[in-house]
């Protein structure tokens, strides 16, 4: 499913962060960000991949990788080639689509 593909994308991308992947460092220096801050965007991006996966919170966790994967646009429009900022975009608006498709999830009791 979408929600899958998805995950698995924040899930290698968190990792990346929360392991120190040398090129994901190297991102985040770029954008003048610390080696703290790219962790806690990789807690965020796996915990949020976590999130997809569980029919309750996933609206919320989509929601919340929308917001991380926004802020990831303007840090790319801002450094890179504007043509950098699109992966994320997209991301972005997958994201924003899921939130609201999965919303009547939210907080749904079991059956």
């Amino acid at each position: 499913t979408l929600s899958a593909v998805v995950a698995l994308a924040f899930l290698s991308t968190g990792l990346a962060q929360l392991i120190g992947v040398e090129q994901a460092v190297e991102t985040f220096e770029r954008f003048s960000f610390t080696t703290g801050f790219m962790r806690f965007i990789g807690a965020a991006e796996v915990a949020g991949a976590v999130g997809l996966f569980l029919p309750r919170l996933a609206p919320l966790a989509a929601g919340g990788l929308a917001l991380v994967t926004g802020g990831a646009v303007v840090q790319h429009a801002i450094y890179d080639p504007l043509v950098m900022a699109l992966p994320s975009a997209f991301l972005l608006a997958v994201c924003v689509f899921l939130a609201w498709a999965r919303r009547g999830e939210l907080g749904a009791s079991r059956s």
